[in-house]
């Protein structure tokens, strides 16, 4: 290539980037788009073209790296410089009054304020470096958050740099949100996949927020409203809040169109009765508005309590509420065996919508509020998504009302239930119901587990859906004529899936009772009954006496271990896997070895996944542990580490690094 040719291209790319960014600010920022869609996709194939051919070329804050990249292993901490504080919540007008009138007392002069939605989202802090965008993270507790840049980068109404003349450091907090029209299509792709939906727009876009694979988060379509400053080097001589909202809109963030400034509290209090009509026709959730005194140089005199800065205040909006009749109650099962209580009730208008069943989570729930069948309950519509029953009325109590019973059996398989942990969520005990199917299948097949490569989410729907497979015992008679049958399977993909399905027949005994999805079994207890009864056989011989008296097994555990054993339906399932070839790998029972009778707690980034260090120590007759305690022998630390290795500073419990780590296992350390 000629350098005339690659002076072109770069240029040619140069060009691309400014002009998307151009129309994504049109877009996103503006809500006012000047191309089609079908245009703006042309100068972005164009832009991405140009990149493959010179990869060198990419920068971090080109469009085309909104996308997502490779999944990481985990969040790492951010402290904040300035911490995020909670806001001092306000219900009704006498609030807000009280709360204006002690400030202005405090600083003995009348001010201005500025009010602006509260949007129903996830703060965030987003740090800008030389005018590019460095990190961003979550709020945490306030004082701590995990750095979320990846998923963050995804978020288009968030610049990837800012124009010049922008402050060497420059950090800016908002509120990352889903719209209503996201959401809705969210929870219908879920719905269709059998997946949990989310309650609320809130919890989607937190949940989005926290995915490991950033590519996943971009298919979320999530935004984004800057709110506050934080830190910014040099400081900045604007003097008042409203001012820098207007200097964030210059270096093309996002700041909402609704933020208002007032001198009295009647024209404040007006603006909140105004905008709680306003907020149904708006396309994202607004659960109150944040009231704050407008000169910054206030902020210091006024000062902050431990939670919440003196100098804003939230007003929030009530919860819409309505009356109805509980007629009966459903038990759904969830794809993890869960099973929640559903109300039914009699039509009851809420904030404009017609709500026919609401919400009872658990039965511990039903006991708290002692809510029965043909009670006149109290409904709320909380962030005006998901309704709940908040309270019972009981003086329209006729006598006739009937308790609401706990499920004994699985409505779906008539199999026993148990309780979790928490003595909370009541569980079915079958791992193979009808209603877990999809989800046992894909935990079957996933990495902690079989680890059947090309058995991912996609293809169990396909394979569930097209009845190929009615159990995991189903997967190992899947031939290479049944998968071509399924879309978008051609011959070299199914043989890949055969190959991974033939090579996970003969995986180790603690993958294998993973795999079963046993109640209340993980890979931990998995890999502690491995190591104790070597065999399958043994193990399914095992009293649950005997099972309660291995170490972090317990009695709760082992109840559910000989339970799941004893149902007809997992020795069909046994049965079957034997006939097809699926042997698990016996494991040995370590009596000794170098690591005996210590605990080890990996944090931080090591070179090497966390399960293969685990299996070391395990096979050095030692234990990994999620959590540091007292009990713990070894805190190895690898980079970025967390709050466990200031916790086993704390305790006094030794800190090793990952080079020492290694010398230990291998016999050269001490």
């Amino acid at each position: 290539m000629t350098d005339g040719s690659y002076n072109k291209d770069e240029n040619v790319i140069k060009r691309l980037r400014d002009e998307i960014r151009r129309h994504d600010k049109f877009y996103y920022i503006d809500n006012n788009p000047k191309i089609s869609d079908e245009e703006y996709d042309k100068l972005f194939r164009e832009l991405t073209g140009l990149e493959k051919k010179h990869p060198e070329l990419i920068t971090a804050d080109s469009p085309t790296q909104r996308v997502g990249g490779e999944p990481i292993k985990g969040f790492s901490e951010v402290k904040h410089k300035f911490p995020m504080l909670s806001l001092l919540n306000t219900y009704s007008e006498d609030d807000i009054r009280q709360w204006i009138q002690r400030n202005r007392k405090l600083i003995m002069k009348d001010v201005d304020f500025v009010v602006e939605p509260k949007i129903d989202g996830v703060g965030v802090s987003l740090r800008y470096e030389k005018g590019k965008f460095a990190l961003g993270s979550t709020r945490g507790d306030g004082f701590t958050g995990d750095d979320i840049s990846a998923n963050l980068k995804t978020i288009r109404s968030i610049p990837l740099s800012l124009p010049g003349g922008a402050p060497e450091v420059l950090e800016v907090r908002g509120e990352v949100y889903m719209s209503k029209a996201s959401f809705e299509k969210l929870n219908l792709e879920c719905s269709k996949e059998g997946k949990n939906l989310f309650a609320n727009p809130r919890n989607a876009a937190a949940g989005s927020l926290k995915l490991l694979d950033s590519a996943l988060t971009a298919k979320r379509k999530l935004n984004c409203f800057v709110y506050q400053s934080g830190e910014i080097k040099p400081p900045s001589n604007i003097k008042t809040h409203f001012e820098m909202l207007e200097y964030f809109k210059e270096l093309g963030f996002r700041v909402n169109p609704d933020i208002r400034k007032f001198g009295g509290v009647e024209e404040i209090v007006n603006y909140l009765n105004e905008f709680s009509f306003k907020r149904e026709k708006l396309d994202y959730e607004v659960d109150g508005m944040v009231i704050k005194v407008n000169e910054i140089s206030l902020y210091k005199t006024l000062g902050s309590t431990l939670k919440a800065p003196r100098w804003a205040c939230a007003y929030k909006f009530p919860a819409s509420r309505g009356r109805a009749r509980l007629l009966s109650v459903d038990v759904q099962v969830g794809r993890t065996g869960v099973l929640t209580p559903v109300a039914n009730l009699s039509p009851t208008a809420i904030g404009g919508v017609t709500i026919k069943r609401a919400t009872l989570h658990n039965f511990d729930e039903i006991r708290r509020l002692d809510v029965r069948i043909g009670d006149n309950v109290w409904i709320e519509r909380r962030g005006d998504v998901i309704p709940k029953i908040t309270g019972v009325i009981t003086s329209k109590r006729t006598g006739s009302e009937k308790k609401v019973l706990e499920p004994v059996i699985c409505p779906v398989c008539g199999s026993d239930v148990l309780k979790d942990e928490d003595n909370v969520k009541i569980i079915c005990t079958n791992t193979f119901c009808p209603a877990q199917l999809e989800r046992g299948i894909e935990h079957f097949a996933s990495r902690k587990a079989m680890d059947i490569e090309g058995m991912g989410e996609k293809v169990v729907k396909l394979l569930t859906n097209k009845k190929l497979v009615a159990s995991v015992a189903d997967i190992y008679i899947l031939d290479k004529q049944k998968l071509l049958s399924l879309p978008f399977f051609k011959e070299k993909k199914a043989l890949n899936l055969l190959e991974g399905i033939n090579a996970s027949r003969r995986r180790t005994l603690s993958k294998f009772l993973c795999a079963m999805g046993i109640p209340l079994v993980g890979e931990k207890a998995a890999e502690i009954l491995a190591t104790q009864f070597g065999t399958l056989e043994n193990l399914m011989k095992a009293s649950p006496d005997k099972l309660a008296e291995i170490e972090n097994i317990g009695m709760l555990k082992a109840s559910s271990i000989a339970r799941f054993f004893r149902l007809s339906s997992t020795k069909k399932v046994l049965t079957l896997m034997k006939e097809r070839g699926v042997a698990p790998l016996g494991a040995k029972k370590v009596k000794r070895g170098k690591l005996a009778g210590k605990t080890f707690v990996f944090t931080g980034t090591i070179p090497m996944p966390r399960q293969e260090a685990s299996e070391i120590v395990a096979s050095l007759g030692g234990e990994t542990s999620s959590s540091v305690s007292a009990k713990t022998d070894f805190v190895v630390v690898g980079e970025k580490p967390g709050s466990k290795s200031r916790k086993a500073e704390a305790l006094g419990v030794k800190i090793i690094n990952f080079e020492e780590f290694q010398k230990l296992v291998s016999g050269d350390g001490s």
